[in-house]
């Protein structure tokens, strides 16, 4: 494991929580590693739900941009960290046999936004919020959100919200079926661990198989849409405009487009 993610037990429930409050809670390869591995030990150590959640009043601000643009960076090493770091971890998730909740106390953008649809149910605070940044810096979301996103909100909610990359705050994020259960700030991870641990009562085999059902009944696969942003990702980061997003966000103007 790493600094970088902390793991408790409580009860039947594992919480996993991103430590990295300095780029509010933004992740890496490593951290991703990490949230994998942790997951997938989930399958054998008498954890029957998992949370996922950040430290210190963010949930996961996206990718570490600073790290993400690291000297020598090419699009086809942004393509492996991707393929081989960001999407093994979000089909764990998915693949996960028990419930997986993310608890988003604050924002969950870009990649966050992505980690937190990726779970099985999202429980949000008064301050959390969803974002699908990737348009402002020129890029299509690479976390699984267009396959995840029209499934819980429907098509043209999900297109708009990933076209403008506006925040859906929590409220909004109830009402449009993006949140499950809206929790006070105050007592957010006491009630969290509360609605986890009712699942964990659940019948398990019938627990795990719903899940099961619930999405192989779905049109297409997760895998498919993963492998699909990647690609797109890749072309976009070998465009003028894919690096002209990356740096108009660093210098803090607006990005001149070229379209190439």
């Amino acid at each position: 494991m790493t600094d970088s993610l902390l793991t408790t037990r409580h009860d039947a429930v594992t919480l996993f929580t991103i430590n990295r409050p300095h780029v509010r809670n933004a992740v890496d390869a490593p951290t991703m590693n990490a949230l994998r591995e942790g997951i997938q030990r989930c399958a054998e150590d008498g954890t029957r739900a998992i949370v996922i959640t950040g430290a210190q009043g963010a949930f996961c601000s996206g990718t570490d941009i600073a790290v993400a643009l690291q000297p020598g960076v090419t699009p086809d090493h942004a393509y492996q960290v991707l393929t081989e770091a960001y999407a093994p971890t979000l089909q764990a998730i998915r693949e996960a046999p028990w419930p997986v909740i993310a608890a988003v106390d604050g924002i969950a953008a870009g990649l966050g936004c992505d980690l937190a649809l990726a779970c099985d149910l999202r429980l949000v605070s008064p301050r959390g919020a969803f974002a699908e940044l990737f348009i402002r810096v020129g890029l299509v979301p690479d976390g699984g959100g267009t396959w995840s996103l029209p499934r819980l909100v429907g098509l043209g909610r999900a297109l708009e919200l990933m076209w403008t990359g506006r925040s859906v705050e929590a409220d909004e994020a109830l009402r449009i079926g993006l949140a499950n259960a809206l929790l006070p700030v105050e007592s957010f991870t006491e009630e969290v661990l509360r609605y986890a641990n009712m699942l964990t009562r659940q019948a398990p085999l019938a627990l795990t198989r719903i899940k099961r059902a619930v999405y192989a009944d779905l049109d297409g696969t997760f895998v498919e849409a993963l492998r699909r942003e990647a690609e797109y990702q890749r072309e976009i980061f070998a465009s003028e405009d894919g690096w002209e997003g990356f740096r108009a966000f660093l210098e803090k103007r607006a990005p001149v487009w070229k379209g190439r």
